[in-house]
Order: C-alpha cells, then sequence, then structure tokens
C-alpha cells in the first residue's frame, strides 16, 4: 500500500511538473527565423508584378486553406485533419476585393518529391484550388514565373474572373 501511494505522489509531481514547464517562456530553447528564404522574398515580388491587385501571402498553412468536410465521424475527421494540417503551401495569391484564394504557388527546390506534390495538388485541387508549380533547376525570374501564372489563367479561365465585377480580367503584365 506504502508503494503503491509513493508512486501515485511520484506520477502527480511529475504531470503537475510536465503541465507548468510550457508555460514557463524561459525554458524554451528557441530562436527567431526568417519567414522567406532570399528566392523566396524575391519570387513573391515575381508574383504581385505579374498579378497586380492582388494581395501575395507566404508560408501560408494548409489548415487555413482546407477543411475535413461536414459529417465525416470522429475517427475520419482527425484521420483527414492530420494529413493537411501541419503542411504549409509556399504562396497564395488572394482577389483583394473578395478575399477569394486565386493561386497556389508552389516554390519547388530539389527537395521535393513529385509524388507527395501530386498528392498535396490533388488534394487542393479537391478544395477548389489551382496551384502553379514553379519546378526545381529552373531558378525563377520574373518571365518564368509570369509565363507559368498565364499558363494556369489560361487552363483555368475561372481564375481570372474576379467574382466582384464578373467581367473583370485579373490583368498579367
Amino acid at each position: 500500500m506504502l508503494i503503491f501511494a509513493a508512486v501515485n505522489v511520484i506520477i502527480m509531481v511529475a504531470l503537475a511538473w510536465l503541465k507548468a514547464a510550457p508555460s514557463n517562456p524561459g525554458a524554451l530553447q528557441v530562436t527567431a527565423r526568417p519567414l522567406m528564404t532570399p528566392i523566396e522574398r524575391q519570387t513573391i515580388l515575381f508574383i504581385e508584378t505579374a498579378m497586380p491587385g492582388t494581395r501575395v501571402h507566404a508560408q501560408v498553412s494548409m489548415g487555413a486553406l482546407l477543411q475535413p468536410r461536414r459529417g465525416l465521424d470522429r475517427s475520419s475527421y482527425f484521420s483527414t485533419l492530420n494529413r493537411f494540417n501541419s503542411k504549409r503551401v509556399d504562396f497564395i495569391v488572394e482577389d483583394r476585393a473578395t478575399g477569394r484564394v486565386l493561386l497556389i504557388v508552389e516554390l519547388d527546390d530539389k527537395t521535393h518529391d513529385a509524388r507527395a506534390d501530386a498528392a498535396r495538388d490533388h488534394m487542393t485541387a479537391r478544395a477548389g484550388y489551382v496551384t502553379v508549380r514553379l519546378p526545381a533547376g529552373c531558378r525563377p525570374t520574373a518571365q518564368n514565373v509570369r509565363e507559368r501564372i498565364a499558363h494556369a489563367l489560361q487552363t483555368h479561365p475561372e481564375i481570372s474572373r474576379l467574382p466582384a465585377g464578373g467581367s473583370r480580367q485579373t490583368r498579367i503584365n
């Protein structure tokens, strides 16, 4: 009986310590990290130039863009949520007037896995998003970013129609 009581006390002290530890910010060993790499900072400028009148966001959580569909049981809901919730997309292009996401832009590098990228693109496409990929091995330039976005707009004309006016087109310079 005495052993049982001692084990309970040890467990309670350990749980109290674990619960208190995260609330002490001084105990966390963290440093600042840049939001974007130099190439990402350059690429965002190319996207903004290619799509004037839009707002471009960097490093957006897929959890901000996707949610499991309604009606799933608890297990399916969390299984679906866990597939994307902690992932990010490089850039989203948003219609300033409506907040509608027009494009997802991914800046691929040599570490990207084509199969995993295709699965992500399929998942975002199921939610109605179009992804433009800037491939590894082809350093982004104003011209090739503009060309890839123009191709996406031609392939998906519904993207370029801004909902507010119905007939306005997003310009590509």
